[in-house]
């Protein structure tokens, strides 16, 4: 399973009467997913906005906040790569 599935929320939609459709709820954007398969099948994405971290499948080399450049270069301060 390549994508987070901690990101996402497995949830029924519908009222307290009816089955309800199984969907899967991102945890970030609140994007909602409907897969064929219900809670088996996988989350959708492709569905989260644009800028939702859940869209990302693999952690990226220097895809982090400015604040967390900022402390780094805080906290080491003669590291390679510094201000960068």
């Amino acid at each position: 399973m390549g994508i987070g599935y901690g990101r996402f929320w497995e949830m029924k939609e519908g009222g307290p009467y009816d089955g309800g459709d199984e969907v899967f709820k991102c945890k970030d954007c609140g994007a909602v997913s409907y897969p064929e398969d219900g809670h088996n099948g996988e989350p959708a994405p492709g569905h989260c906005r644009k800028s939702c971290t859940s869209k990302d499948t693999d952690w990226a080399p220097g895809r982090v906040p400015s604040a967390y450049k900022r402390n780094f270069d805080r906290i080491f301060p003669d590291a390679p790569g510094v201000g960068v």
